[in-house]
């Protein structure tokens, strides 16, 4: 299958704002948990993603699965694997998806460092370029065998947002939800103003 043509690949590259094998990466996995969940779209599932990275990767499941931050359906693990837990709320099912090793050779890693320290030539900077367009369109045309692995797990997964009264900080005068108010002084206050301001 050739992933780059797809919308979806298109709207995870507009919302990331370049393309990278990270990306690539991301895409394939939040892909790859859709298919494994048994869903043709996010909307069949209220599905939750939990990310232990937070690198180029994390985006895709974002635009792919519909999981933000903002709608308490992305959560944060971080342990720098390049590994995704994605469940579906309704179901209870969820899976790992994890991204295979690669080993880049000793040569494209010199060459990505000369690039990210701006050292790199013109003539080096094409050839990183080049490679690295290479290695894009190898991970978005893989099988998925080769490039991921998908375990079912057993999660607890977050429950969903509640949403909580925001009243002002009698202090600083600003709003501050509920579960991070205080009371200082005989005031409601935020965190802010209750470690800094005087009773």
């Amino acid at each position: 299958m050739n992933y780059a043509t797809e919308n979806d690949w298109r709207r995870v590259v507009e919302f990331h704002g370049h393309v990278c094998p990270g990306l690539a990466n991301g895409y394939r996995l939040a892909k790859a948990a859709l298919q494994a969940l048994g869903y043709e779209s996010p909307e069949d599932g209220d599905l939750v993603t939990i990310a232990e990275t937070d690198r180029c990767t994390i985006d895709p499941f974002q635009i792919v699965l519909g999981c933000t931050i903002g709608k308490g359906k992305l959560y944060m693990n971080t342990t720098g694997k390049q590994a995704f837990t994605v469940g579906c709320r309704k179901s209870g099912k969820a899976v790992r998806v994890v991204q295979l090793p690669y080993d880049y050779s000793a040569e494209n890693e010199a060459l990505t460092k000369k690039v990210m320290i701006g050292k790199a030539t013109d003539a080096e900077h094409k050839r990183y370029k080049r490679e690295r367009e290479q290695r894009i369109q190898e991970i978005l045309q893989a099988p998925t065998e080769a490039l991921l692995k998908v375990e079912p797990v057993s999660v607890c997964l977050p429950e969903k947002l509640f949403i909580y009264s925001s009243p002002c900080c009698q202090y600083c005068g600003e709003q501050v939800m509920e579960p991070w108010a205080r009371l200082h002084g005989g005031k409601i206050s935020c965190i802010a103003c209750a470690e800094n301001a005087k009773p």
